[in-house]
């Protein structure tokens, strides 16, 4: 039963992407913006799963690791051809049992303190390097810029507590090309971050 509860979600966000899809390409960009947008087909973004507070590089929680089997579970039937991680832990251990069970070895793109612009840079240009690929990248809470980076609307950073955001982006679609929707374990989600 949940098996078939997660392929039938698995399904309904492939229609949804798309269908936002077909949407951009009614819009019809011209074909110069389409290129500065970036070169992913689709793009999933989400933040990592919840994880420990203390340490330098902290491993999931049991909720973190039940979170990221959720990921696994609804974008195994989604097309990802490629993952983007960052170099911690967090990142890499979200991302993991989905790309087991895609055979999938996700590129690590590194990440440093304080300088948020230049990492959300070298995302997005991750990003482009996958031509006409669905690619999942799993950062961090300023992962919403590399929406804006690829063309799509800014986003605010996302909110301390809150883990289960996951992004649907067709770069061809720019401001119009985001679907914004939550996987896994609900959660008390404050009023200020909805």
């Amino acid at each position: 039963m949940k098996r078939r509860f997660h392929r039938s979600i698995a399904y309904f966000l492939l229609a949804l992407f798309l269908a936002v899809s077909s949407l951009s390409c009614a819009a019809g960009p011209n074909a110069s913006a389409v290129q500065d947008l970036g070169s992913a087909r689709y793009v999933i973004i989400v933040r990592h799963t919840e994880r420990e507070w203390q340490g330098e590089d902290p491993p999931l929680t049991a909720v973190g690791e039940a979170r990221a089997q959720a990921l696994a579970a609804t974008l195994r039937d989604a097309g990802v051809t490629a993952i983007i991680t960052t170099q911690w832990r967090r990142t890499r251990d979200t991302a993991k049992p989905l790309a087991n069970l895609l055979r999938i070895a996700p590129e690590v793109v590194p990440v440093y303190e304080g300088k948020a612009l230049e990492n959300i840079q070298e995302v997005a240009a991750a990003v482009r390097r996958h031509k006409d690929e669905t690619v999942l990248v799993v950062g961090h809470i300023t992962v919403t810029g590399v929406i804006a980076a690829l063309g799509g609307p800014r986003l605010p950073t996302i909110c301390e507590n809150v883990f289960s955001d996951l992004f649907f982006f067709t770069p061809a679609g720019g401001e119009h090309g985001l679907v914004r929707l939550r996987y896994g374990a609900g959660e008390d989600i404050s009023r200020d971050c909805r």
